[in-house]
């Protein structure tokens, strides 16, 4: 039994950690490019974006979108809960 829930523990605890890896480097690879005057922050304020899925449809819809097909919605959900987005 006891050997259990260490398995059942050490499960959780590698799902938690790959989970915030996933995260991060959603974001590593949006800092990449989006740096200074084009940071997410600024493009978010400029353009008044306020939920995910207007977050999403503006990346998708933009002209730059072929350089962000590598994304997946997973990805652009992690950004937008670190830049607070509804």
């Amino acid at each position: 039994m006891k050997r259990l829930i260490a398995i059942v523990v050490a499960i959780t605890f590698v799902f938690g950690v790959a989970s915030i890896s996933i995260a991060a480097s959603a974001l590593d690879k949006c800092n990449k490019c989006h740096k200074d005057e084009k940071s997410l922050e600024k493009v978010v304020a400029a353009k008044k974006i306020e939920t995910t899925d207007a977050f999403i449809k503006a990346v998708k819809a933009s002209p730059k979108a072929k350089l962000h097909e590598k994304f997946t919605d997973n990805d652009y959900k992690a950004v937008a809960k670190e830049l607070k987005l509804k």
